[in-house]
């Protein structure tokens, strides 16, 4: 059990604000590392090569997982403002069709007014033929 809590007091080790401070230079310099690199770094900031190593692999980690999330925000606000837009023209459509649906049913109106004054002349039309058969006779 003894060497569980050893174990884990090294994980738990806090790095020093000048250790970070060279680490986050060299990350800067370049993002990988050469096995020089890591020799010299470990030789500046005392600590070792993995420290460095897994220290570099974490803060990519996070560069990444930031960029993600920044790619992530754009493409959020991107398609934020194209649901507005067609949410907004989802509103013009049925506006349209709420138009076109009261044109129609004034057409229909006047179809039927029109079918009945056709209706009309035709039968006054068939009155003057029979009239004039009668006044024939």
């Amino acid at each position: 059990m003894k060497s569980l809590a050893i174990v884990t007091d090294i994980m738990a080790k806090r790095f020093e604000k000048h250790q970070i401070e060279a680490l986050k230079s060299a990350f800067e310099e370049s993002e990988t590392l050469t096995r020089e690199k890591k020799i010299e770094l470990a030789a500046a900031t005392g600590l070792d090569v993995e420290q460095i190593s897994s220290w570099f692999n974490r803060k990519r980690a996070r560069k990444r997982a930031l960029e993600s999330i920044a790619e992530l925000d754009v493409d959020h606000s991107r398609l934020q403002k194209a649901h507005k837009l067609s949410r907004s023209t989802e509103a013009e459509l049925q506006k349209e069709l709420q138009e076109s649906k009261k044109r129609e049913i004034g057409l229909q109106d006047e179809n039927q007014s029109l079918k009945e004054r056709i209706t009309v002349a035709e039968g006054n039309k068939q009155l003057g033929s029979l009239m004039r058969f009668f006044d024939d006779y």
